[in-house]
Formats: structure tokens, sequence, C-alpha cells
């Protein structure tokens, strides 16, 4: 019996986007997407954290604490075909987050990290973090590239020039260090694990990434930096990939300045997708070597970055905010097949301040690195260029107002204005002319100012009949928009997404031109 009271404590899709679960504070319910429909519940108690095995039988579920059995430091692994609870692990401390793939169960506590074997819950590894209250974490569902992704501990700087402090032009000497602390424990003890607990395997870090610990030109904020001295500047911004199949960390990505709000690694394990805390700047690295790879603006003014989620052929990239707007960003080929990224990639430029240019652009001080329209990189693909010729993007009537239709005018001229000047500048100048801004958009209609969360999935293309929608596509323009034989079918990228209010919202986007993503339905999860 569905009752009108009930509170969404957990909502998220499955590793796929095909299957949405959700946790509330009678129990917890599973549903399909496409069709849309729920399959499975359970009013048991109140729910937390409900994770799916990608379309599997198989949950792993934990409590609120509303009961004894329901623990908020108690694991269940549920079999949803046979009802039947497979084993129950107890932690310390209160889960925060728990991600699986077909061979690693993680669970994530404030300041420790369990690596299991799913397939007999053995324990293998435990990392201990810095405090994670956030919970952020990424687990890769692919197998061949087998990754974890989590914040790194913050680095303290020593630096006379604060403001131009950054890990590629700042080095500590060994007397910035405590006495009786070498450069290197304060890595050491953050990124090995604890020792073995419970049959874990005890793998201490890999030689080689001792090695670029050691020659590392920035130190740990546990490596007792003097508090006082002002010239210390705390770097929060870093992730760490650790390889779950040899149980070793394999290396440090300098994401950000800020603080880490979202990161995400793509289906196959090859991307990570990363934002701070003001929102402003995404940016795109290669798991296999690090390096940057793509750069991306989400808007003008800070926001807070809900969730990240790449295609299955890594072409887009899709990114849900505070403003109730999800942002998809085109990747393009250029940066794997072509290998051009460019020679400044991870340079300065990213980390000086650019206030004489544009003060409420720029993201943590930072100027966007991003080629003008006629030299476009691998580093920073421009989402407004297209491969082929430029089809007009989609426009929602829906959205059609003053306020948009004057930001597209002011964007366009300031395209032709940058295509122009770009023949004249050096590449440093023109980056800061021609941001790579998304390639399209959709706006949730919610009413109301409310702090409502949102999670984006992108799916596999679809056929969409439009003669079933003829008020969305009745324009003459969509007649030539894909080229298809079929009189009326175009092939369409689903966009799904799912809000804290307790919705599924399912877009459209036109995978040419981009523009504004369409709302084809809507459903209640509460309601079903």
């Amino acid at each position: 019996m569905t009752s009108p009271s009930r509170v969404i404590n957990f909502l998220n899709f499955n590793q796929t986007g095909t299957c949405i679960s959700m946790g509330t504070s009678e129990g917890f319910e599973i549903f399909n997407c496409d069709p849309f429909g729920k399959f499975y519940s359970d009013e048991s108690g109140g729910y937390g954290l409900v994770e799916m095995l990608f379309s599997t039988s198989l949950l792993a579920v934990v409590g609120v604490g509303d009961q004894p059995a329901m623990s908020p430091r108690r694991l269940r692994i549920i079999n949803t075909k046979r009802h039947s609870v497979i084993c129950e692990v107890t932690f310390p401390s209160t889960i925060l987050a728990v991600k699986m793939n077909k061979a690693r169960l993680i669970v994530l506590l404030e300041d420790q990290i369990y690596v299991y074997d799913i397939s007999n819950m053995r324990l293998l590894h435990t990392i201990e973090t810095a405090t994670n209250t956030r919970g952020l974490i990424a687990v890769s569902p692919s197998l061949e590239n087998n990754y974890l992704a989590y914040p790194s501990p913050p680095k303290v700087i020593n630096s006379e020039i604060k403001g131009h402090a950054t890990t590629n032009n700042i080095s500590l000497s060994s007397g910035d260090v405590g006495p009786n602390t070498s450069a290197t424990d304060g890595y050491t003890d953050t990124l090995t694990s604890s020792g073995p607990r419970n049959g874990a395997v005890d793998s201490g870090p890999s030689r080689s990434f001792k090695n670029e610990i050691e020659n590392a030109p920035v130190s740990s904020a546990q490596s007792q930096l003097n508090p006082r001295n002002t010239n210390n500047i705390i770097k929060n911004g870093d992730v760490i990939l650790f390889n779950m199949q040899t149980l070793q960390p394999t290396m440090v990505i300098e994401a950000h300045k800020g603080e880490i709000a979202s990161l995400t690694l793509s289906r196959d394990g090859t991307l990570l997708a990363t934002a701070s805390e003001k929102g402003t700047i995404i940016r795109v690295f290669s798991v296999e070597t690090g390096t940057k790879v793509y750069q991306f603006r989400r808007g003008t003014y800070p926001t807070k970055i809900y969730s990240m989620c790449f295609s299955d052929d890594n072409q887009f990239l899709a990114a849900s905010s505070s403003s109730k707007t999800v942002h998809i960003f085109k990747l393009g080929k250029s940066a794997f097949e072509t290998g051009s990224v460019d020679a400044h990639n991870n340079s300065d430029l990213d980390d000086q301040e650019g206030d004489e240019f544009s003060i409420e652009d720029a993201e943590e001080g930072e100027n966007e690195e991003v080629t003008s329209l006629g030299q476009s990189s691998g580093a920073s693909f421009d989402s407004s260029q297209m491969e082929g010729h430029l089809k007009e993007p989609v426009v929602d009537a829906s959205r059609r107002t003053v306020g948009r239709m004057i930001r597209n005018s002011s964007q366009k001229f300031s395209r032709k204005a940058a295509r122009t000047l770009g023949a004249y500048f050096p590449i440093k100048v023109t980056s800061l002319l021609e941001p790579s801004r998304h390639f399209a958009s959709l706006k949730l209609p919610i009413e109301g100012g409310g702090s409502v969360k949102s999670i984006a999935a992108i799916g596999q293309p679809v056929d969409v009949d439009t003669t079933v929608y003829p008020e969305l596509f009745g324009n003459s323009v969509w007649d030539t928009s894909t080229g298809d034989s079929k009189a009326g079918i175009m092939k369409m990228i689903p966009v799904r997404v799912i809000s804290s209010d307790g919705y599924l919202y399912n877009y459209v986007l036109d995978p040419e031109r981009g523009g504004d993503c369409l709302l084809l339905s809507q459903f209640s999860l509460l309601m079903c």
C-alpha cells in the first residue's frame, strides 16, 4: 500500500541507466525505465542506500537506522528473485556509499574504503582515506579497465606567490617537512592498506607509484607543515586512481584547485570526468595516462554539480546541477584518434589568475584552456563545432524566452569574433575568447526554488516516431535532419533524468544538431 507520507532517501540508476533503485522511509523499490514500470518492492523499513548490479537480481542495501535490524552500519546483499539475504556485513561506522561491478564490491565509510571480491564477499583490501563526508567515489563498470576513483587527501603548498601557486610550478625542499616526517610519509600512510583484515590481501603500493610519490613536487597536508605560515595553500582538488584488479594505486590526477564535488568513470573505464565545488568547469582525463583530454564550461555562475554520466560510446557527457539544468557536452574523436593533445595541456594557464579577462567566468582563478574554432584540439573539443557542415541546434518552443534569445545572439556574435581574432592571436589568448560550452541542454519542469537534486543517464540510440509527438516535431525542419529513409522516423539518443522529488523525465537528444533536448514523457515514482 503506497503511503502519501513516504520520504525518498535514495535514488540512482543502475550501471547502464536502464533501471532505477529507490530507497524510502518505508522500504525500497526497483523500476524499469523503458517501458516504465515497477517490478520489485519491499516494505521492511527505511532504506538509505539501494544499489543494483546492472539488471540482475542482486542488490546491496543499507538501512537508515529506524529499527535495530536496519542499522546504517550494516550492509546486506540480497537476491530479489529468491527473496533471500545472501550475506550481511557490519562496519565500524556509517556506510556512505556502495558501488559494484561484476568483480568487485566497494564500501565507502567516512575515512575508509573496503574492497571485496563480489563472488564470495572476501575482503581484499582496505584503503585509509581523508575524510570523505560527501561519499564521493566512482567505480568503472568495465572489468577490462577495473578502476576505482576517489578524492585525494588535501595538499599543502608553500609558496611566496600565493595567487599563482600550482602543482606545476611549486617545489618543496626537504626542510619544509617536519623533523620526524619524510616528504613521502603522508602519501604512504594514505594510499596503502592498513594491513590485512579478515583475510584481506596485504599488498602495499607499487614501486613505480612510490617513486612517483617520492618525486612529487608537493607534500600532503599530513606532512606537518607549519600551519601558521600564511604562504601555505591547501589544494584539495586531486583524484586518486586505484586499480581494483592489482589492488594498487596507479596515479594521482591534479583535477582542480577547489574541492571535488563530482566524479565519474566512463562505462569502459577509459575516461574520468571531474567537477569542483564551484561547478563551472568540467574536465575529462585519460585513465591510462592521466592526461587531460577535454575541458568544458558548464556555465558562468557557480553551481552544485549533482551527477555526471558518459554515453556508452564516450561521445557525450551529461552533467546535472542545482540550476535544475542538465548540460550535455560532445567529446568528439580527435583526442584519442589523432593524439593531438596540446603541449600546454597541463600548463600553468589553468591556474593563473584571469581577473583582467573575465572574473565571473573564471573557476577558482582559472582561465579556460580551449582553442579557437580554427584550431580545435583533442585537449578541449569545442562542443559547438560539428563534424561535416553545421546545422542549427534544436530549439524547444517551451523554452523560447527573451533572455535565451538575447543570450543565443550574444554567443553567436562571440563565436564570430573569436573565429576572426583567432587567426591573429596566440593560442593562450584565443583560448579565452572561445569557451568550450555545452552541445545540448534541458531544463527540468520543476516549479519553485527548492533544492531538488537530479541524476542523469544517457541511453542507447533509439528510433523515434515523430508522428506520435506532433507538438514537438511538427516543424518541417525535422524532415531532413537525420536523412532516415523512413518518413517520420528519427534516430535520437535518450536522456533520462530522475529527481529527488520522485519523478523520471524522458528526454531525447538530436546527436547531430544538439540544442534543446525534448521532453517525451514523465512519470511519478511515488505514485507507481
